[in-house]
Parts: structure tokens; C-alpha cells; sequence
């Protein structure tokens, strides 16, 4: 049971610790595309550690749920790496506490407090962008329901090591049409959830066109290195 336990410990530690090399490799490689040098793959890391060293400021307008949303951002995915097996592929201690739709609940908690958050604030641009922000989920979430059920039934069950166990055993499952189009489908769901490309640009500047950097727009500091890490997590637990 210790050597459980140690696992999943484990598995919260590489979800944290690689998460930002993860977003840092993703800009590098938008860089070389685009024909551009681009910034170090570490440079994720050099961003959070300037962020957690300053100040933060705190508009006088918001309430307790904008204090409390970027740490709520930052615990949901490590919760979640301790529920789903992210780098196994067998059960984990507290695998037992929740299947995929409990998983995919907790992320969206993170997000609908990040959408109060946007709100909370008297700038305009925050509410604009957790507007857009919750359209394309409006948008998103009846494919993630379809991909959802699809794979839990062809598996017949919602945990996830026996749905992948179903999926790529035998191997040639994991080439199988069907999988080939849901794969398709996810990837377009974790490029909306995330703010990806085509979707959203993450590294935009411009707060008229922004959806999803435009719900941390007003936090500085200690609080927009939560929610900046919290989002890396929450890509690299998806992927």
C-alpha cells in the first residue's frame, strides 16, 4: 500500500514539476514554425519564478472569490492527477474516489470559478473574455459528452485504466477507426479547453481578441503564477 501511495504522490510531483517544460516546448516549436528563434524551453519556469517574487495587487471592487480562485485553479488538476492514472496505466490509492466524469468535474470547477473571477472585477475586459470563454465551452461540451460516452461504452466502464486497457489491447484497437476519430475529436477539445491555437492565441496581447488569458487579466504576483501554472497542469493532465 505504501509503494501505492508513493505512486501517486509521485505522479502529483512529475504533473507539477513538467507541466511548464510541456507549455515551454509547445511555444518553442510555434517559433521554429513560424521561422523564429523563440525563447528557451525553460523559460515557462523563469516566468513563474518572477511571478511568485512580486508583489500582488488586488482591486478594491473584487470579493473573497477572486482571492481564493487562483489557488482553487491551481489544486483542482493536482486533485485529479491524484484520481486518474496519468503516467500508469493500472489503478492508483485514490483511483477509487473518482472515474473520468468525476475528474472531468473537478476541472470544470476550476474554470467556473475562474469565469467568477473574470466577473468579479470592475475592468471590462475580464467578463468580455469569460463570456467568449464559456461559448466555446457552450460549443465544446456536447462533443466531450459524445467522445465521453462513446469510449465509455465501448470500454464498459467509466474508469480510466480500464478504458484504456479496453482501447489498446490488442494494439490493433488502438488504430481502429473509431479510436482514430475520437483521438481527432479530444485533441480539438483539449486545443478549446486550453486556448490553443486555432482557437485562442495564448500568447496574444491584444484584450479585444483575447478569450481565455483575458479571465487572469487583472491578477499580478503570487496570484496570476497559480493561475498560470494551474492552467499548464491542466493542459498536461488532458494531453
Amino acid at each position: 500500500m505504501a509503494q501505492r501511495i508513493l505512486f501517486n504522490l509521485l505522479q502529483v510531483l512529475v504533473v507539477m514539476a513538467f507541466a511548464p517544460l510541456v507549455g515551454g516546448v509547445l511555444s518553442r516549436l510555434k517559433e521554429m514554425v513560424q521561422s523564429k528563434r523563440g525563447p528557451s524551453i525553460f523559460q515557462p519556469y523563469r516566468d513563474l519564478w518572477k511571478l511568485f517574487h512580486k508583489d500582488e495587487v488586488v482591486s478594491e471592487d473584487s470579493s473573497w472569490i477572486f482571492r481564493f480562485t487562483p489557488y482553487i485553479v491551481f489544486v483542482t488538476p493536482i486533485f485529479v492527477a491524484l484520481l486518474i492514472p496519468v503516467l500508469t496505466s493500472y489503478p492508483l490509492f485514490f483511483a477509487f474516489m473518482g472515474d473520468m466524469l468525476g475528474g472531468g468535474f473537478v476541472l470544470a470547477l476550476g474554470g467556473f470559478f475562474a469565469t467568477l473571477a473574470a466577473v468579479d472585477t470592475a475592468n471590462p475586459y475580464g467578463p468580455m473574455g469569460a463570456s467568449r470563454t464559456r461559448m466555446v465551452g457552450f460549443l465544446a461540451e456536447p462533443v466531450f459528452m459524445i467522445v465521453f460516452f462513446t469510449v465509455s461504452f465501448v470500454a464498459g466502464s467509466t474508469i480510466p485504466y480500464i478504458v484504456q486497457q479496453k482501447w489498446v489491447t490488442p494494439l490493433a484497437n488502438f488504430f481502429a477507426p473509431s479510436h482514430v476519430l475520437l483521438l481527432l475529436a479530444f485533441l480539438m477539445l483539449i486545443l478549446a479547453e486550453g486556448g490553443r491555437i486555432p482557437v485562442d492565441n495564448p500568447t496574444g496581447h491584444f484584450e479585444l481578441a483575447m478569450i481565455d488569458e483575458s479571465k487572469s487579466l487583472e491578477y499580478s504576483g503570487r496570484g496570476f503564477a497559480l493561475m498560470k501554472w494551474g492552467g499548464q497542469m491542466k493542459f498536461f493532465v488532458l494531453l
